[in-house]
């Protein structure tokens, strides 16, 4: 039997051996002198492996890492061997436009797969025209306004809650999210999911977050050929259960739903116009979790960081607060008409989302066959490609003083203000994605956000607590798995006695 000095000094392993470093150099050859995206800008090492990216993608710091990326090397950078990333204002259109010549990865398009369908962001075509058309009348403004006694409901639910507590800190990020998640309960299912009346999750709102934070890895990880493997062979992987948990409590509110509907009740519903309209039964399962998630976490994201940021800048707090509290006389007067006409609660609106965009990095693409132009560049197929969207709003070439917080810089005399904001792109800010493929509930989020903080500061003075790590210095390093994980923000919220601005 042989020893193990003779079996490390056997042929067989020294030959093994030399083929493998052999093809480790020339990977590194290749990657750094001949490859394709040779050209591209950004540090060597990078172009070697997708170690980088991934390692950063898996301590949800994607974000902030292609940010030091785009700020040191310019707005189309090479991440890893076979990726590049746009911060560049073009790259919405090119990437993510009709007209592109790229597709969805292969992990986005397996996931849904699985369901034997697709949803309206990855659907292509006339399956996804389709789809869309039902989006757009299902969240349409007429829509919206038959809703709007239940968006009033849950905000007025919420000031009530705050007013019961009596001074007491409350974690407001978990307000937001009860807030938002009893709407979209409400709008989607028929159905109440009593967050707000409970003051806790429901395991379904709990999985929320895993489910986000598993697609985040799925995404990345499938990149690489073992994964693939280790997927097929372990399907019930962590990974696998987290994303399958909220998938399975969402079919279970699917199920009810569609008994419900059988007696007649909740076809007025968002499911019910969608299902009026003709969307099948696959694709309702595969657009529900988007749905649930761009009608809930993506307005409770911004409603953090708006009040984070307010709080950070006292001036633009006590300017917000003027101008509701001298624009209604009570709550009631609160309605969707009057705040479009609120132009500082919009401007603070936007400059929120653009500091702390709720969609962090854009979902990748590969570029199909014949390749593709794209910000002046030929970017040759088989290329990943996405647009590094909290990048991008954070580019000093494209917003003056990108770091600061300053909503003046949305209205429509900002020029006049500053003369350095004449240099801002408007056309940049594309926070809900773009084009074809971009969030059919704009208008819903916008006036959910708009309403829940208007009757928050019309109602209370609010105060930030210092507790269990509530008052961060900063959120930029934040968790992030295409959006943020949630922060604590512990609030004291004073009623305010009436007749003070």
């Amino acid at each position: 039997m042989a020893t193990l000095p003779q079996l490390t000094s056997s042929p067989t392993i020294i030959v093994a051996g030399g083929f493998f470093i052999l093809y480790i150099l020339g990977t590194v050859i290749y990657n750094l002198f001949f490859h394709p995206l040779r050209k591209f800008p950004g540090p060597k090492h990078l172009a070697l492996s997708r170690l980088p990216v991934t390692w950063a993608t898996l301590r949800g710091q994607r974000a902030q890492f292609r940010l030091h990326l785009h700020r040191k090397y310019g707005d189309v950078v090479r991440i890893a061997s076979d990726e590049l990333s746009f911060a560049h204002g073009q790259g919405w259109k090119e990437i993510y436009g009709t007209s592109a010549n790229a597709r969805g990865t292969r992990a986005i398009r397996g996931v849904e797969e699985e369901g034997g369908a697709n949803s309206v962001v990855t659907a292509n075509g006339d399956v996804h025209t389709r789809q869309k058309r039902l989006m757009t009348i299902a969240f349409s403004e007429k829509s919206l306004k038959e809703n709007e006694a239940t968006f009033v409901k849950y905000a007025d639910k919420l000031v009530q809650r705050m007013e019961e507590s009596r001074g007491s800190p409350m974690n407001m990020s978990d307000w937001y999210n009860f807030t938002t998640f009893d709407v979209i309960g409400k709008l989607l299912f028929d159905e109440s999911l009593g967050l707000l009346e409970n003051s806790r999750y429901i395991p379904w709102v709990e999985s929320v977050q895993q489910f986000l934070k598993a697609f985040a890895i799925i995404v990345v990880l499938n990149e690489y050929l073992f994964f693939r493997v280790f997927w097929n062979l372990v399907p019930h992987s962590v990974l696998s259960r987290q994303r399958q948990k909220f998938l399975n409590y969402t079919s279970d509110k699917l199920a009810r739903y569609f008994d419900r509907i059988k007696e007649e009740k909740g076809r007025h519903s968002i499911l019910g116009k969608l299902l009026e309209g003709g969307i099948t039964m696959p694709e309702l399962q595969q657009n529900s979790p988007i749905l649930v998630f761009g009608g809930s976490e993506t307005a409770a994201t911004v409603l953090r960081c708006m009040t984070f940021l307010l709080f950070k800048n006292p001036r633009c707090m006590e300017k917000v607060v003027k101008e509701i509290r001298t624009r209604f006389s009570s709550s009631e007067e609160i309605t969707y008409d009057v705040l479009l006409g609120m132009d500082y609660l919009t401007a603070c609106v936007e400059e929120s989302i653009r500091m702390y965009t709720p969609c962090t990095n854009g979902l990748p693409r590969v570029v199909e066959e014949g390749g593709s132009m794209i910000c002046g560049e030929m970017i040759p197929a088989g290329t990943l490609i996405s647009v590094a969207g909290f990048s991008l709003l954070r580019s000093p070439n494209y917003y003056h003083l990108p770091d600061s917080f300053i909503p003046e810089r949305w209205l429509p005399n900002a020029q006049k203000l500053d003369p350095g904001f004449a240099k801002d792109d408007r056309n940049a800010f594309q926070p809900f994605s773009y084009g074809a493929h971009n969030c059919p509930g704009k208008k819903m989020g916008y006036y959910e956000i708009r309403l829940i903080m208007t009757k928050v500061l019309w109602h209370f003075d609010l105060e930030l607590v210092p507790k269990d790590g509530g008052a961060l210095d900063n959120w930029d390093h934040i968790e992030n798995y295409q959006t943020y994980v949630k922060a604590p923000l512990w609030v004291k919220a004073t009623p305010v006695k009436r007749g003070s601005v």
